[in-house]
């Protein structure tokens, strides 16, 4: 096991980490160079979206897990490093690493297929038990119910046996494959173990009334009904957790039991900018998942995940890291997230 912390950071626990899948993707266009060894998968991009948000010497209150199978590429773990974080890599010698296959069926990029050639290495709590990981104040999940269960009961009691007593914030992407209606029910029982619940608004609509029922027509009216359906079931240990449904281009809806707020995305349906939404949806439960824990307030929340969202959606992969320097911030893509931030904020005034 390979471990990278930050020098300069003295944060004594990470404040995220993710559990989902790092993958690497070949990417097919219909009329364009493939793309070989792309980072991807909802762990590194919900990774993305915390990291946007704790620039260096911060950076390392983001943990990241991955586990390297024989061939993983040292250009990846290079990148990786790069960001400075709470970096743990779990050596597979006996694995390959976690590859897809992204087809996209033409040229706006908006159809495509994923299929994984080696079979996926997914992080378990175990992975974590002799890391400073563990001590996460908040874990993000994409599962299926069946797999959730016993991840989040591992997971505490990993931690209560190492003296961890305070339990941690868990987001939960549900898996889309098991979204339909025959475990609408499983999902209701499952949201009782994490606080944040968080489908993208096809996956809700196919869990509450079925693929069939999902109309062309997006309508907000009918959102919120269907997220009501989870708040009145309850979400957490408490029943007061939220429900993020993560709608793309139409923005996203934070609903709780007193209020729903919905958020415009930072980029409009029409942006030249806009390249391609893989992982988009895991950025902003990245950025969301920091910004609540540090903020408090679901809405403001929410403006950090829309803007840690836009830098997923500007190119193939990740986006590109400038670190600061004494007379600049640290850029990613060359922008700034906090002038960001400041555009959207007053965009809804």
């Amino acid at each position: 096991m390979d471990q990278q912390r930050s020098k300069s950071a003295q944060n004594p626990d990470p404040i995220f980490v993710s559990l989902g899948l790092f993958v690497l993707d070949e990417l097919r266009f219909p009329s364009r160079a493939t793309l070989f060894d792309v980072p991807g998968g909802s762990g590194i991009y919900a990774t993305l979206g915390a990291r946007l948000l704790k620039s260096s010497p911060y950076s390392a209150a983001v943990g990241c897990i991955v586990l390297a199978g024989q061939d993983f590429p040292q250009t990846v773990l290079h990148m990786l490093r790069g960001w400075d974080m709470n970096l743990q890599v779990c050596k597979m010698p006996k694995s390959p690493t976690t590859r897809g296959l992204l087809v996209y069926e033409d040229e706006a990029f908006g159809q495509k297929s994923f299929t994984y050639v080696s079979p996926p290495l997914q992080p378990q709590a175990s992975h974590l038990e002799h890391s400073k990981l563990l001590r996460s104040k908040s874990f993000h999940l994409l599962a299926a119910p069946e797999e959730l269960e016993p991840q989040v009961v591992a997971l505490i009691r990993l931690r209560e046996k190492h003296g961890i007593a305070e339990k941690p914030l868990v987001v939960w992407e549900p898996r889309p494959p098991k979204c339909n209606k025959n475990n609408f029910a499983a999902h209701l029982h499952a949201c009782h173990l994490v606080d944040v619940f968080s489908p993208n608004h096809l996956e809700l609509g196919y869990l509450v009334d079925g693929k069939e029922s999902v109309e062309e027509q997006f309508s907000t009216l009918t959102i919120e009904r269907r997220a009501r359906q989870f708040i009145k079931s309850g979400i957490g240990r408490n029943g007061q957790g939220l429900v993020v449904v993560r709608c793309g281009e139409y923005g996203v809806l934070t609903m709780s039991s007193s209020q729903a707020i919905w958020i415009p995305p930072f980029y409009g349906r029409s942006s030249s900018k806009v390249i391609d939404p893989t992982g988009a949806g895991n950025a902003f439960l990245g950025g969301f998942t920091v910004a609540l824990q540090e903020l408090g307030d679901p809405r403001e929340a929410s403006i950090y995940g829309s803007v840690t969202a836009s830098f997923a959606l500007e190119q193939f992969g990740l986006p590109e890291l400038t670190l600061a320097h004494e007379s600049s911030r640290e850029l990613w893509n060359g922008a700034d997230i906090y002038t960001r931030l400041e555009e959207l904020r007053a965009r809804l005034i």
